[in-house]
């Protein structure tokens, strides 16, 4: 009778996998999905669009400025005078209407402020950039890791449930035992004691699994639906061959390449010329300037009299004295652009500590695969050899459960295993700054649909 159940269960489940397979989203329709819907990487293009901004803004500090201005009045003035010398003081009333127009340009000629503000502006979109990019190598890894998770609670709630069918059958045995007089009382509780811990372990499992399923669902829009619609691993498992091998040319390629420095890079030059905008305002400020006018009854003197003027100047303008406040923004600015290279150094340090450890963990794990590999073979081969014990009566279907159970394990843990080499696999070329859709493609290719 057990036997059949348990022929039932490995039926039920290898049934629940042919449908999980048929329908299955896999990994590149995962991230696809996220391109279009994950509300991060939606907020990450507005802001690289929004950044990419500063440099157009920077540069109009260079250009030239047209303004033109129009005013048109009605004017009442009372004007006191004697109309001959000596003669008494008369009023005259006056209402007229007046107008002035003009249209003026100034160009920098000498501008240290207008200079740091553009090369502040081309460092502040540069910035932008490398902070886009590395949103976009994050989503890559972000998709990969919520299906990863998915996958690994589908995992872990597939072997509990064998584990606790291992431990109902175990109770069962045990208490029969004991109602025969051939057991103790102690191991009957135990063995209840243990399933009814693994009933409330797959409670967890199911917890973890929604949990996963909607965390996964916020990046990819809602899209997913049922957890179990995803493509699993692959059987046929090969690691990826790592170029290059050496932990230099990564530690290299990480200083030239990686995308948070280069963003903490372009924040120094940021701050840098924040300074440089601040020491500036020492300096004079030499523009060239020239206006258009044109003005009608602009004074009580020049009533119904229109004057045109034209002009070509050069202006210079320097503080003198602005109460201390150039000094301090400049003494300020300085200050948060040295704590700006200190912050690189500390980003960089936390970044090399970071890729040597995923560099590890893809060297070493590959080993681990192949140990678990070897371990699930010999954990298949114990659960034939206890099959073929029962049937010449040696072994009895409780110890096949147990076996069973053990090859769960070791394939849990094969499957942990690879799922994190390809978790390591892409946060190492991501902290080399050189991951792309082509490197997440190869990663996609462990899950089949």
């Amino acid at each position: 009778m057990l036997k059949t159940k348990f022929t039932f269960i490995g039926f039920l489940l290898i049934y629940i996998y042919s449908i999980q397979t048929a329908s299955a989203l896999d990994l590149m329709n995962a991230y696809e999905l996220a391109l279009r819907n994950d509300p991060v990487y939606r907020s990450a293009i507005k802001e690289y669009e929004a950044g990419m901004e500063f440099k157009n803004i920077g540069r109009s500090s260079l250009l030239p400025k047209v303004y033109a201005n129009y005013n048109t009045a009605s004017n009442q003035a009372t004007q006191w005078g004697q109309q001959f010398p000596g003669g008494p003081n008369i009023s005259y009333n006056w209402s007229y209407p007046s107008n002035f127009a003009a249209a003026q340009i100034t160009q920098p000629l000498f501008s240290l402020d207008a200079l740091a503000r553009w090369r502040q502006g081309i460092a502040q979109s540069d910035f932008s950039q490398s902070k886009f990019i590395y949103s976009t190598q994050d989503l890559l890894v972000r998709v990969s890791q919520a299906y990863i998770d998915l996958l690994f609670s589908l995992d872990q709630y597939r072997y509990l449930t064998i584990e606790s069918q291992a431990f109902l059958e175990q109770s069962k045995t045990t208490s029969s035992l004991f109602d025969r007089g051939e057991g103790p009382k102690t191991s009957a509780l135990e063995s209840q004691a243990a399933y009814q811990v693994s009933l409330a372990k797959l409670v967890d499992a199911k917890d973890m699994i929604e949990n996963a399923r909607r965390k996964l669902n916020s990046i990819v829009g809602d899209e997913l639906g049922d957890a179990h619609q995803l493509a699993s691993l692959k059987q046929d498992f090969k690691v990826i061959p790592l170029i290059p091998q050496d932990f230099e040319r990564w530690a290299e390629k990480a200083e030239s390449s990686n995308s948070e420095l280069k963003s903490l890079k372009d924040q120094i030059e940021v701050a840098y010329q924040e300074y440089r905008k601040n020491d500036a305002n020492h300096y004079p400020v030499v523009n060239l300037v020239g206006a258009i006018t044109t003005q009608n009854s602009n004074t009580v003197s020049s009533i119904n009299q229109t004057t045109n003027q034209n002009y070509v100047g050069v202006q210079l303008s320097l503080p003198l004295f602005l109460g201390g406040e150039t000094k301090s923004k400049s003494t300020q600015a300085f200050a948060n652009y040295e704590k700006s290279k200190a912050d690189y150094q500390v980003a960089y340090d936390r970044v090399i500590t970071e890729l040597r450890k995923q560099y590890d963990l893809v060297q070493s794990g590959s080993k681990k695969i192949q140990a678990l590999q070897n371990a699930q073979e010999s954990s298949e081969l114990l659960v034939k050899a206890m099959r073929k014990s029962v049937q010449t009566g040696e072994r009895i279907n409780l110890d096949v459960l147990f076996a069973q159970k053990g090859l769960f394990l070791t394939s849990r843990d094969l499957s942990q295993a690879k799922y994190g080499y390809l978790i390591a696999y892409l946060k190492l070329f991501q902290l080399g700054g050189t991951l792309d859709p082509a490197e997440f493609n190869q990663v996609a290719l462990y899950f089949k649909k």
